[in-house]
């Protein structure tokens, strides 16, 4: 129903030639009928500006026609009020009323799919830098900042206080023309005032590329003009910008003699599916999922992905713990957002997946990026067939001498990974860590540990180094 109205106002205002008859030289004749509403002629030139910015009717001879109207001074303050309304229920109005839709089609766009990711993780920065730079279309801004990540609030503060600077600029311009054969000496010092703060505008972009390099990078790299006026697709991609991302760039090798799962860090982070999953995870709600093998998929496939990020977030590097000191290690860093909340992988392993779960399964699945660590598996965990993945994993990791178990000649001796002796409380409900081992073992190994006590338990060494595809020898 709102899209049909929003569809229905933009018809009509073609149809009717509103933008065509908000144009400069009819100023004049604007004015005296804004004027005939006296006292009320600031809160119609308000509506007026509202409905024009939510049905795509240009904004500049508007905040231009505050100036002729009102003067500089209370014109730049009923267009700036204006403008700040209309643009938040643009907003909404996105948000609410096409999101579904639009985010089928910024899926389906890499373009979109990166800027999408951009405006996640900086947010207002980006808003103030499209609304401080005046090249970028003010009503397009408002829709399409509505299907992005950013909060309603940020949006609306960030592009109130930065529209202000171009709304005095063209106020004054239109308080200038409003003087005419009035003072010369007042209509020098508007235009004069304009022109100020127009040069100072268009010194912005220049400023802002040397004094940050995010705002160099979404200039240089054209994210925002990608974001304003892209042609959006019609189709939606049929599989998530995650499974993508698995599917691609995790391939099997064998790295200082360990076989394993590797990761394609470096196209992996060229990738836009990686901002997409980010997003997607950011605002993805995990609370209310059902307690069982939905929520439980849904945390495993967050680890994995936040593992993967915290290897991105100092890449290149040799170990993903590297990314943490000796107080604060990697773990326990706050690396990603999911559902609005900030999460370290401490906090989604041991707070979240061993606490509420007690699933001893889920050490084989998470993934902590490096060589000793269970393989990554190419595609997302789903509740669909959680039980049967958990089991392949492990089985799988039961099954690889070189970092999951060892069998010994004799039956009840096995070097296993140190993740048994990690979590050792975890397998009790099993019977202790051997009798897991027996019982989740491939028929080729368990045939070699029937007699397997925990006494027999020894450990592998853990290799820490980052399970990085870039380290297999051409």
């Amino acid at each position: 129903m709102v899209v049909g109205l929003i569809v229905a106002g933009i018809i009509a205002a073609r149809v009717f030639g509103l933008g065509e008859a908000i144009r400069l030289e009819n100023l004049a004749r604007l004015k005296q009928w804004i004027e005939s509403y006296g006292v009320l002629a600031p809160a119609i030139f308000i509506v007026g500006y509202i409905l024009a910015a939510v049905f795509f009717v240009p904004g500049l001879p508007i905040t231009v026609l505050g100036g002729v109207v009102f003067g500089p001074v209370w014109g730049t303050v009923y267009a700036w009020i204006a403008a700040t309304i209309g643009a938040g229920l643009a907003f909404l109005v996105a948000r609410y009323a096409v999101r579904s839709t639009v985010e089928r089609w910024v899926r389906a766009s890499p373009r979109l799919i990166r800027v999408d990711g951009q405006v996640a993780e900086h947010g207002w920065r980006i808003v103030m830098l499209t609304r401080l730079v005046p090249l970028f279309p003010f009503n397009l801004q408002n829709y399409a900042y509505g299907v992005t990540r950013i909060g309603f609030w940020p949006y609306v503060i960030t592009s109130s206080v930065c529209m202000l600077p171009g709304t005095a600029a063209f106020t004054f311009a239109g308080g200038a023309l409003s003087e005419g054969r009035g003072s010369v000496k007042r209509t020098l010092a508007y235009l004069a005032a304009a022109g100020v703060l127009l040069v100072l505008l268009s010194l912005i972009p220049r400023w802002l590329q040397r004094r940050s390099r995010l705002a160099g990078e979404l200039l240089k790299a054209g994210l925002v003009t990608a974001l304003l006026g892209s042609a959006l697709p019609v189709d939606a991609a049929a599989d998530d910008a995650y499974a993508r991302l698995l599917k691609a760039h995790v391939r099997s090798g064998v790295v200082s003699g360990i076989r394993l799962n590797l990761v394609d860090y470096r196209a992996l982070k060229a990738d836009p599916a990686f901002g997409a999953a980010l997003a997607a995870l950011a605002e993805a709600k995990g609370g209310p999922l059902a307690i069982g093998a939905e929520r439980l998929a849904f945390w495993v496939n967050a680890y994995n992905l936040l593992a993967i990020k915290a290897v991105l977030d100092q890449y290149p590097t040799a170990s993903i713990r590297d990314g943490g000191g000796l107080l604060t290690p990697v773990w326990r860093k706050k690396v990603g957002v999911v559902g609005g909340t900030s999460y370290s992988l401490d906090d989604i392993e041991h707070g979240i997946l061993r606490k509420a779960f007690k699933e001893p399964r889920v050490h084989f699945a998470i993934v902590c990026a490096s060589l000793s660590c269970p393989d990554l598996r190419p595609e997302p965990f789903e509740a669909s067939r959680l039980d049967a993945q958990l089991d392949e994993q492990t089985t799988a990791f039961l099954s690889n001498p070189t970092k999951g178990l060892e069998a010994g000649p004799d039956g009840r001796t096995a070097r296993v990974s140190l993740i048994f002796k990690w979590f050792s409380g975890d397998f009790e409900d099993a019977g202790g860590p051997a009798a897991f081992i027996r019982s989740r073992s491939g028929p080729d190994v368990a045939g070699r540990i029937r007699s397997l006590t925990d006494a027999g338990l020894s450990y592998l060494g853990y290799d820490w180094s980052l399970n990085d595809s870039a380290r297999i020898s051409s």
